[in-house]
């Protein structure tokens, strides 16, 4: 949780900068998990349908926590923040990159997915 915490803090950073897209939070979470996806996409383009596949598997396991009381439905632009931290200039492979990300901070794939 300590790091989901500092994850928090370097998001409402960024957030504050104007870096981040925000989701509406009026609408309900299965709308907040589309436009997520949908967000996800704009900001990692998938290069295959593979890809396509994880971003979905993600959007559903977020969505799942978020139902489950695992994450508070700001974990959607948390996650928005590490995909544009992964796209960054230098990055030769945004998605992979976000994936590694997503292990260390949130633990996703580790008998949980």
């Amino acid at each position: 949780m300590e790091k989901l915490e500092k994850s928090l803090e370097k998001f409402k950073k960024q957030l504050e900068q104007g870096r981040i897209c925000t989701i509406n939070k009026n609408l309900s979470v299965d709308a907040q998990a589309l436009s997520f996806n949908t967000m996800l996409h704009q900001i990692i383009k998938p290069k295959s349908v593979s890809d396509r596949t994880c971003f979905r598997r993600i959007t559903n396991w977020l969505l799942r926590g978020v139902k489950e009381g695992k994450f508070t439905p700001e974990v959607f632009e948390i996650v928005l923040g590490f995909a544009a931290e992964a796209a960054g200039p230098d990055s030769r492979n945004p998605a992979a990159v976000f994936m590694k990300i997503l292990k260390d901070e949130l633990h996703y794939g580790k008998n949980n997915t």
